[in-house]
């Protein structure tokens, strides 16, 4: 098995030889009109930009979400590390260790979901707590919860990541909800629970978590609320008025037209949803991009909030 020195321990002019993940491959121009390859690599520690000057390889040999082989050193570009290839081949099978690409949650799984079943315990409403007991009931679905990630990339994009996210939002709205007696804390919680099921079937995990044919067919948000559907088809005289507000959550929660809502926040526990959920997912991307820097300084770039990010 090839040893493996994570990209978070990278240190400018040491030479290379191991595998990656290809994130991106793009073919560019040099000055002189010659072709180069420039590629963004992974590991589970984070991304590292790298260039191929010379002697590019057929580009099918290349695939994003593929591993090479490379050899090179590190260098340093604009304050940025960066690898410079001298060479590159496909890894093969035995060349790829998952350890160095899988990323987990750092926290048990079996305590955040304890932790979740608690704060949902919180839920008086009948049908609705008929409701989450026809979800934990089912087997498969805690099993696939526990371990879906909440996003191919930039927040909680790891196995666990999504029972983390909405055990995060969980806490945050049980205790914002104290301030504003308007809100319906039953029906908060219960949407928070809902919101992201669908991610459940938009990514499955292969060493990375990758968008699955379904996913991009029908996303994430209209997946959910057939879910959603299909459980509520099982309780008698679940209340008509129960089931839209449960499904504008789902379908709202993105907050804008532009995010890929199909309709905007209109009741206040949309609205809540809608902004502790960005919290969380903007909180999230700031702490992937700072385990990168064990040291502190400035962040990789972030391509969602189009800025970097100080740690001190």
């Amino acid at each position: 098995m090839v040893t493996h020195k994570f990209i978070k321990d990278l240190a400018a002019y040491e030479p290379i030889n191991q595998v990656f993940q290809v994130v991106s491959k793009q073919q560019r121009i040099k000055r002189d009109g010659s072709p180069y390859l420039n590629l963004e690599l992974r590991d589970k520690t984070g991304k590292i930009q790298a260039k191929l000057w010379d002697n590019l390889p057929k580009t099918d040999l290349i695939i994003e979400h593929g591993f090479v082989y490379i050899k090179g050193q590190v260098e340093l570009y604009k304050g940025d590390l960066q690898l410079v290839i001298s060479s590159l081949t496909s890894a093969s099978p035995e060349d790829i260790n998952p350890d160095f690409f899988i990323s987990h949650t750092s926290k048990d799984i079996e305590l955040l979901y304890e932790e979740f079943k608690e704060i949902l315990a919180m839920v008086k409403d009948p049908f609705l707590v008929e409701l989450i007991q026809q979800f934990l009931a089912d087997v498969d679905f805690v099993e696939k919860f526990k371990k879906a990630p909440a996003a191919v990339e930039r927040h909680h994009s790891y196995s666990g990541g999504l029972l983390e996210h909405t055990v995060n939002i969980l806490n945050l709205a049980s205790r914002i909800s104290e301030f504003y007696k308007i809100i319906n804390t039953d029906l908060l919680l219960t949407g928070i629970f809902l919101h992201d099921i669908g991610k459940m079937k938009e990514y499955e995990i292969k060493i990375t978590p990758q968008m699955t044919d379904e996913g991009r067919l029908v996303g994430h948000t209209l997946l959910g609320i057939m879910m959603l559907e299909e459980k509520i088809r099982n309780i008698k005289d679940f209340p008509s008025l129960s089931k839209s507000l449960l499904e504008h959550l789902i379908g709202s929660h993105h907050g804008q037209y532009d995010y890929g809502a199909p309709v905007l926040p209109m009741t206040p526990e949309a609205l809540l949803l809608h902004y502790l959920d960005n919290l969380d997912a903007r909180m999230g991307e700031y702490q992937l991009l700072s385990e990168n820097l064990p040291g502190g300084g400035w962040t990789e770039w972030s391509k969602s909030l189009d800025r970097k990010f100080y740690k001190q």
